[in-house]
């Protein structure tokens, strides 16, 4: 019994740190780029301040939250997966990942790359 709850209890560790989160980013251009992949079980802010947004796609953030701060603070626009920002240019900064708990960083604000 004991050695099944630990075997499950790895298991869901296991899963926990598996998630992947990323996202879309399109300039006036038309050109896109993606935020990579971001990895975790938490929930991850993301500094844009210094990229052009004209749209953005949550290709799988989880619940994206987009905040007009370069901090992830303040009141925020939901982007829910699979749905599209268009004439986002107003977003400074955005957080993916576990919904329910609060974001952390970002630590630079270096722009995403077309």
């Amino acid at each position: 019994m004991f050695k099944t709850i630990l075997l499950l209890s790895g298991l869901v560790t296991i899963g926990a740190f598996a998630q992947t989160w990323s996202f879309d980013v399109t300039n006036n251009a038309g050109k896109t780029a993606s935020s990579g992949p971001i990895e975790g079980y938490e929930r991850f802010c993301l500094c844009l301040k210094t990229t052009q947004t004209s749209k953005i796609h949550n290709t799988h953030g989880g619940v994206m939250k987009l905040f007009s701060t370069d901090d992830c603070t303040g009141n925020f626009v939901s982007l829910p997966l699979g749905s599209t920002r268009s004439n986002s240019q107003w977003v400074n900064s955005a957080s993916v990942g576990v919904d329910g708990i609060p974001s952390f960083g970002p630590t630079q604000c270096d722009p995403i790359t077309y």
